[in-house]
């Protein structure tokens, strides 16, 4: 086994086990991401790539003026659907609400209605307007072999005819008007929506109601509450928002909620207001409100997460809203492509006759930008086009024609057939390079998500596990880096438990600092600061608490941030208090309270009569010999610009310096004096003590062993009793003769 290099060395010493193992993953995860670009180059080559990318801009043009609605395509024949209005003519015809277009070379060229003439539709058509004043058309909606031309009878969006027609070779059969009851959006929640039952509340001081015992929530006292510990005893969560009606009891607000593995969608509906909608992920604990949910959600390919109107959210935390308040939308159809990698999501408003289609990559795990249109059509070789309405009659309509990966049918036959790639096929390889970009995702997260290794190493595993071909050349070998992350991530494991309990350590200490710090704080704006006591208190604990700071630092996986933030306020606390204290010094009874206390130690001195007293008045001398040090100290860093001030100040401390020191001199001589009366009344009592241990030890020695075991004793005792009387030099002939006296006695004893 080769040893460490000095770079890895220094790495373990500064960083850790831990470190190192991050380092590795880091490393790894790079690899891979090169691995599966270089694998994404083979792949299009072999099976070939279609780039969403605009190819055209076109204008469909119409007869007459008229307000754009929709699109549909058959093959190349597309049929286009708006509206007219004509003012007092009552006659709508069939050319006054549909026209039909082939669009070749990316353009739309006008051709007659026989694609959509039908004896039965033309009478059904003028029956509805006929009886129907208001009527205008819609949409179109394909749902199975069936086409609907859906028309609005009134202001009402549900106030509907349906036109059906079979689909058959990409043309159009009439079959009838009456199927009013089969035009339906699909469902528009692919999970089902659990209701909370009453043992899942939790009571107390704060009650809450624990869903799957991850996520905890309420809608009492104000406020709308998501906790992530099941902790009534507290009313803080991760997510706050107010409630109307404040006054409301558990039981007064709905939830509902949706498991979706390491996300949970949450409904709560307070008394008397509309609901609500959150989306909590367990891995990275954190809350999410996302108001669109109340139309719609429906699920990503793999459960790599869900979809909404308004955009998306993985399963490992990645989210993305965007700004699109289209209201009453409803999901409409999902669109896979051939290859198996791109998907687009539509979903339409009725009210604003408005799609959004939002294209998902499994791959990259993205949604481009959503495209808001009143109408658009996929047609055979994957042209998407789509239109905008101009809020007015007009009689040209742009269209924007882009390229999409969208094709019916499959991809254009490969002219790889003998490679590995084609073997294996474009749908498994896309879906193992999905699941090893999720690795990846895995890999960029910080290790505040919950269970990260532990994901890593069974993603990795199972990446490994599915697909045989995994190590093989021709797909750049993708199984050397997985097993490596695998391998890599066990390991983390261990070392991640030691990681969070430092963490957690240094989470505690700089809790309990900031605590310290708040409650000092609160106490500094509450002080009047009328005496120079008051300052120098603050400062002093001011002091402490910017040491205690940058001992912090020193604490493993503390946040230095923070603490470079504490000790900044400390800092500016500390100056302002200095500026103010100077300010108070120039008053000529400023240290009238020192002088004070210097007096009231003389007085005491008098009176002392014990060290311990003795003791006590010298550890009360030197406090204020330090408090005076600090005013000292405090005027000479300040920047003062008129020098005798600052002169004047420091000459008025020397004064009660001098004093200080005299009495300190005579604090000391006291302690000594008395001390020496109390050292011999100790002195005496001590020896007789060891002279009675040596006639009982002497006493009981009846063996040679027993006379050297007590003679150890006793020495002992005397070695302590040298110890304890040091400074006394008059001791110490006493306690050489007595140890002499010992050694003669035992030796007579263990002789006799």
């Amino acid at each position: 086994m080769t040893e460490p290099n000095k770079t890895e060395q220094k790495q373990i010493l500064d960083g850790g086990t831990y470190e190192i193992i991050r380092n590795r993953l880091q490393n790894q995860k790079q690899d891979l991401q090169n691995r599966l670009n270089q694998l994404n180059e083979d792949r299009k080559t072999v099976f070939g790539a279609l780039e969403t990318k605009l190819i055209a801009n076109d204008r469909i043009s119409t007869e007459n003026n008229c307000i754009a609605r929709d699109i549909v395509s058959f093959g190349n024949t597309c049929v286009f659907g708006y509206n007219v209005h004509f003012g007092l003519r009552t006659d709508i015809k069939l050319n006054d609400v549909f026209s039909v277009y082939s669009f070749t070379n990316n353009r739309f060229e006008t051709i007659g209605l026989e694609f959509i003439e039908d004896i039965q539709f033309q009478a059904d058509f003028d029956n509805l307007y006929k009886y129907y004043r208001n009527t205008i058309f819609a949409r179109f909606s394909k749902i199975g072999n069936f086409l609907y031309m859906i028309f609005q009878l009134s202001e009402s969006v549900t106030d509907i005819k349906a036109f059906k027609w079979l689909i058959k070779d990409e043309k159009l059969v009439y079959v009838d008007n009456r199927s009013d009851h089969e035009y339906k959006f699909p469902a528009q929640y692919e999970f089902k929506w659990q209701e909370i039952t009453r043992d899942m509340h939790r009571y107390g001081v704060h009650s809450h109601v624990s869903i799957l015992d991850k996520v905890f929530v309420e809608a009492i006292g104000g406020d709308l509450t998501i906790k992530i510990e099941d902790n009534t005893e507290d009313g803080k969560g991760v997510y706050e928002e107010p409630v109307d009606y404040p006054d409301q009891t558990l039981d007064d607000a709905q939830y509902k909620y949706a498991d979706l593995g390491n996300l949970i969608l949450i409904e709560i509906k307070p008394f008397q207001e509309a609901s609500r909608y959150f989306v909590y992920n367990h891995k990275v604990q954190e809350v999410q409100k996302i108001d669109s949910l109340q139309e719609a959600a429906v699920l990503l390919p793999d459960d790599q997460g869900i979809i909404f109107p308004t955009g998306y959210y993985l399963q490992t935390g990645e989210y993305h809203v965007f700004d699109n308040s289209i209201p009453n939308v409803k999901f409409v159809s999902r669109i896979a492509s051939p290859n198996g990698e791109d998907y687009m999501f539509v979903f339409y408003s009725p009210s604003e006759g408005l799609y959004i289609l939002m294209s998902y990559n499994v791959i990259t795990q993205q949604i481009v930008t959503p495209i808001i249109c009143n109408g658009y059509t996929i047609l055979h070789n994957g042209e998407l086009s789509y239109f905008k309405g101009e809020g007015e009659q007009n009689k040209h309509h742009v269209v924007q024609i882009w390229q999409t990966p969208y094709i019916k049918g499959d991809f254009i036959p490969s002219e790889h057939t003998d490679s590995l790639l084609y073997k294996i096929g474009n749908k498994d390889i896309v879906k193992a390079m999905a699941e090893s970009n999720a690795l990846i995702n895995l890999l960029n997260k910080d290790d505040n998500y919950d269970g990260l290794y532990g994901d890593v190493s069974k993603a990795a595993k199972d990446i490994l596990d599915s697909y045989y071909w995994i190590n093989e050349p021709d797909t750049q070998d993708l199984s050397v880096p997985l097993n490596e992350i695998s391998n890599a991530a066990n390991a983390a494991i261990d070392e991640f438990t030691k990681v969070v309990q430092l963490k957690k350590a240094a989470a505690t200490q700089s809790k309990a600092l900031q605590k310290k710090a708040d409650e000092l704080f609160v106490i500094i704006k509450s002080t009047s600061f009328n005496s120079i006591n008051d300052f120098v208190s603050m400062l002093t604990k001011l002091r402490g608490l910017r040491g205690e700071t940058i001992e912090l630092n020193d604490v493993r996986y503390v946040d230095t941030d923070y603490t470079k933030e504490l000790e900044n306020t400390i800092a500016e606390y500390s100056d302002k208090i200095a500026q103010q204290c100077v300010a108070f010094l120039l008053n000529e009874d400023a240290l009238a309270p020192y002088k004070s206390q210097v007096d009231e130690k003389k007085t005491a001195l008098e009176k002392v009569t014990k060290v311990i007293e003795a003791k006590q008045l010298e550890e009360g001398v030197n406090q204020i010999a330090k408090d005076l040090e600090l005013l000292i100290e405090i005027v000479t860093n300040l920047e003062i610009e008129d020098t005798s001030q600052s002169t004047k100040i420091i000459d008025n401390i020397s004064l009660i310096f001098a004093t200080l020191n005299q009495l300190k001199a005579a604090t000391k001589n006291k302690r000594k004096s008395l001390g020496s009366k109390e050292a011999i009344a100790d002195f005496s009592a001590q020896i007789k003590l060891v002279d009675q241990s040596i006639i009982n030890y002497l006493d009981i020695a009846d063996t040679p062993e027993k006379c050297d075991e007590y003679q150890t004793k006793v020495s002992i005792q005397l070695e302590e009793l040298e110890g304890k009387f040091a400074d006394y030099d008059a001791f110490i002939p006493k306690i050489i003769e007595k140890r002499e006296e010992v050694h003669a006695a035992f030796d007579n004893k263990k002789r006799a």
